[in-house]
């Protein structure tokens, strides 16, 4: 075993090329190259080839499980793990490092790509959108445009304004509520017991039956889960031991609550009651610069309600088209001089937003 869950099953030779003649699958536990004698060398990185066979011979096996080898720190040289003096130069083992031992699993993930560079802005134009895209945009373009106030010159040429006062009347009204809901002054015109809510009362149980399906672990099996680079040359492959499991069903009994429904009951009253209600609007209006209110002229059981006001100047801009504004203020509306010229913004509708120099715009 090695680490928890694992069961290492094969062991097998590994390979490696030379970087001073390009020499080729070099067999992993030699330590110099069959091609040109370069030792191995630090840097040189072991590999498994796809078709390794397994080792089975007792010596090769004594050597994989030796241990990595270690790199001698005066020549670089790689020396098997049972040497305490290296084979190139007879230097000493004392504090050389060794080769790294690593597993590399089946399930890693692979390198991360470089991300692609960033496209050209107007990429978009050669993938279709073309004349179509750029028409849609002028449209768009042209509609805000037009929307958008225009400056303009406006002289005054008028005013308008208007005052309206809601007229409220007293009256009757038929209302139904609920026992202590009633509001007080109201006449009881009738009364009716009925259901106010439903209780959910349980009232008992009773035993039903369910199918329950789950996964049960039935054993365990050994799954290779990648290969360890013992450091020598020579590779094994590295198992794990990992759960298996099988869907299964039962049945199974339970108690089901029972419910009735209880309807609860109450009073419920039919009265009238005096409200006041929207009657009608009395408005005043003209074109002089002396607004007044209208009078209401209220009866018995009428009051007066919301009051409005509207004041608007009224423009022509250069072109003799017609404007007008609607002042946020009496005071302001009489701030403006009839035959004077202001600058002001103008949206396509005739409505100005905007008067430069005027009071509270």
């Amino acid at each position: 075993m090695n680490g928890i869950g694992e069961t290492i099953v094969a062991i097998r030779e590994g390979a490696w090329d030379c970087p001073v003649c390009g020499r080729k699958r070099n067999r992993g536990p030699e330590k110099f190259c069959g091609g040109c004698g370069s030792p191995r060398g630090p840097a040189v990185k072991l590999y498994l080839p796809d078709e390794a066979a397994e080792v089975t011979e007792a010596e090769s096996l004594k050597r994989a499980q030796a241990g990595p080898d270690w790199i001698c720190a005066y020549c670089g040289a790689d020396n098997p793990s049972g040497n305490e003096y290296c084979s190139g130069c007879g230097g000493s083992r004392d504090g050389t490092k060794t080769r790294e031992v690593v597993i590399q699993r089946l399930d890693a993930p692979p390198p991360t790509a470089a991300a692609p560079p960033p496209k050209a802005t107007a990429s978009w134009l050669k993938k279709g959108c073309g004349l179509g895209c750029l028409g849609l945009l002028a449209v768009v373009g042209l509609f805000l445009y037009l929307a958008a106030p225009k400056k303009a010159d406006l002289t005054v040429t008028g005013v308008h304004w208007a005052r309206t006062i809601a007229v409220e009347e007293l009256r009757p009204v038929t209302e139904a509520a609920w026992e202590g809901e009633v509001p007080s002054g109201a006449r009881i015109l009738g009364r009716s017991n009925e259901v106010h809510h439903v209780d959910h009362i349980q009232i008992g149980s009773r035993t039903r039956s369910r199918t329950v399906n789950e996964r049960v672990q039935t054993g365990t099996e050994k799954v290779k889960v990648g290969t360890r680079d013992l450091g020598n040359g020579y590779f094994e492959d590295v198992y794990e031991d990992r759960p298996v499991y099988e869907d299964r069903s039962h049945e199974e009994t339970y108690e089901e609550p029972v419910y009735r429904d209880r309807p609860v009951y109450r009073q419920r009253f039919r009265y009238e009651i005096e409200k006041w209600l929207p009657d009608r609007e009395a408005r005043a209006e003209g074109e002089d610069r002396s607004p007044v209110w209208p009078t209401p002229g209220l009866a018995t059981k009428k009051r007066e309600g919301a009051r409005k006001e509207l004041y608007e100047v009224l423009f022509r801009d250069s072109k003799g088209n017609p404007a007008h504004y609607t002042a946020p203020s009496e005071q302001v509306w009489k701030s403006f001089e009839e035959g004077r010229t202001y600058r002001g913004k103008v949206k396509s509708g005739g409505e100005v937003v905007e008067i430069e120099g005027a009071p509270g715009s």
